[in-house]
């Protein structure tokens, strides 16, 4: 089947036949309001190559998009699965990586910092893992999404965020919504402290009007910049968290970070909470993506294990 298919790179004119068909594909992901965002917007520092195969008479029958060595997302349509179509498209993936960055550079499959539909392949897509593992590729680590609830949560009230900032504003800070003039010492504090990746995900949280790479495909938020902030004494920026910076509209939380010498006032517990009260309506609502401390977001919020993902990657 595969010399009858046509793949060429997909245009913003494809976008509601790709949406349909990743809406078909990946029945674990709310996917349509994020289809723009994954296909064409910003990768950080890492080229785009997004394509599709299309039949014959024009039909789109597979997307892959990928971002310098990761393959962001790779989807068939159930209808046509098995017939060699995502065999076609990670061919071409690997053709585009050897063009680009040589043929030593290894394909990874999901977990691509600053822009991914998930960190990896869902544990329950026992198929996209067997396909994976038969051309070459091998699991690498699997890692965990977890969820807080947001609706009738003890630990997620307006109260208690009240109760919070008040504390914080005791000891001599300000827990804020940040704003679009916050950009330049948010970017400065995350890269020093934490990820770079980090910054180009907060940027995007803050939205369009910050009017940067990053905003690539970011629409206006209901509340806004989705980035709470927390300020010393000095006015200086010393604890962030963010939402909606990837899979932008889902209410995916993270980053978040405080720097060491301000941590044990609470901060990083008032500026979750005031991430989640923004999301309680959002399809995906609670989700902390990519986790690190577990233990942290449980004591703050009763989050609990969401989805597991795993990563491939070439041998």
């Amino acid at each position: 089947m595969q010399d009858r298919l046509l793949v060429r790179p997909l245009t913003l004119s494809d976008l509601p036949v790709a949406a349909a068909l990743l809406s078909a594909a990946l029945p674990y992901d709310h996917v349509g309001p994020i289809v723009e965002e994954k296909l064409f917007g910003s990768n950080h520092r890492r080229d785009r190559f997004t394509i599709g195969s299309f039949s014959p008479s024009g039909d789109l029958l597979g997307v892959l998009a990928q971002a310098g060595r990761w393959v962001k997302l790779l989807a068939v349509h159930p209808s046509v699965q098995r017939r060699g179509i995502g065999t076609q498209l990670l061919l071409a993936a690997r053709a585009h990586l050897t063009e680009t960055a040589g043929p030593t550079v290894k394909l990874r499959v999901g977990d691509h910092p600053g822009n991914y539909l998930s960190p990896g392949v869902d544990e329950r897509s026992v198929a996209a893992q067997a396909f994976f593992r038969a051309r070459g590729l091998a699991e690498v680590v699997r890692v965990l999404n977890i969820r807080a609830p947001v609706h009738n949560n003890p630990l997620v009230t307006t109260e208690r965020l009240h109760k919070l900032t008040s504390q914080a504003q005791a000891d001599g800070y300000l827990v804020r919504r940040a704003t679009v003039a916050d950009a330049e010492p948010l970017h400065h504090m995350i890269s020093a402290a934490f990820a770079p990746v980090w910054s180009f995900e907060v940027a995007r949280a803050l939205g369009p009007s910050l009017r940067s790479d990053a905003t690539e495909c970011a629409s206006e938020l209901p509340e806004g910049p989705a980035v709470h902030i927390a300020l010393d004494d000095t006015g200086t920026v010393v604890a962030f968290a963010a939402h909606d910076g990837n899979n932008r509209g889902l209410g995916w939380f993270g980053p978040m970070g405080t720097l060491e010498q301000h941590r044990g006032h609470g901060l990083g517990e008032a500026l979750l909470l005031a991430c989640l009260l923004d999301v309680v309506d959002r399809p995906d609502g609670g989700v902390i993506a990519w986790v690190g401390p577990v233990g942290f977001y449980s004591r703050a919020s009763g989050a609990i294990p969401d989805r597991r993902f795993v990563v491939f990657e070439e041998q």
